[in-house]
């Protein structure tokens, strides 16, 4: 009975705030792949397949221009690996070894942890039980999808019919609610990480443009790492 409420929350989760985050940005990726010229089906082939907003831009971007395949798929994939930690992290709170599954099947459910459900997993770690983390994320991903590709097959259909300035939008939705989702954390590193990148970004745009963005995640990053091992350290010698 835990297993089906766990796997019910996930998919209740994934309807309500997180899946209208995603929702509003794919929508907007929908318009997005629609005006470059893709058709419906590679346009949710790219969103199935990639599921990372920014591998998924830089690929109807290239592939709207005719890049050659290897460039291509080499760009993506650097794109994309800056999850390789996340998802390790995401499989490390499921403890999915305790699940006798095939490595297709860890691979599978590997492929579709996200920010947003790494943040969830998180978030819900102490409201759910270890065992029944993987059923959760489990409801979690059905949600997720359905409702991401329901907002890209909409969004790619009314993209002759909407104005930039309005498909725009939505875009932000996503990154807002991450934010927002991380500063509930329980974690007080968390919080720390977005709080110091946060303030960090905008200082240092005006000087160094773009790679602002970049540095105020390296220090952001770095300075959650450095208070979660400040916290755990001072546990082990209390």
């Amino acid at each position: 009975m835990e297993k089906i409420n766990a796997f019910k929350k996930g998919i209740l989760t994934g309807f309500g705030f997180p899946g209208i985050g995603m929702s509003a940005a794919m929508f907007g990726f929908g318009v997005f792949a629609g005006e470059a010229g893709l058709d419906l089906y590679l346009c949710l082939g790219s969103l199935l397949i990639l599921w990372s907003m920014p591998g998924m831009v830089i690929f109807v971007s290239l592939f709207s221009v005719g890049t050659p395949m290897f460039l291509l798929f080499t760009t993506v994939l650097l794109a994309n690996m800056r999850q390789f930690f996340l998802v390790l992290s995401g499989l490390t709170l499921m403890n999915i070894n305790q699940h006798k599954f095939s490595l297709i099947k860890k691979l599978f459910w590997a492929h579709l942890i996200s920010p947003t459900g790494w943040a969830e997993l998180t978030k819900v770690k102490s409201e759910v039980d270890e065992k029944d983390l993987f059923k959760f994320f489990q409801g979690l991903s059905l949600a997720l999808v359905l409702f991401t590709s329901s907002a890209t097959v909409i969004g790619y259909k009314l993209y002759d019919f909407l104005p930039n300035d309005v498909v725009s939008i939505p875009v932000f939705i996503m990154p807002l609610y991450l934010t927002i989702l991380m500063l509930r954390a329980v974690e007080i590193h968390y919080r720390l990480a977005v709080f110091t990148g946060g303030i960090i970004g905008p200082i240092l745009y005006p000087y160094i443009g773009d790679w602002s963005l970049i540095i105020a995640g390296l220090i952001g990053g770095s300075t959650g790492l450095m208070i979660s091992y400040y916290f755990k350290k001072d546990k082990i010698n209390v």
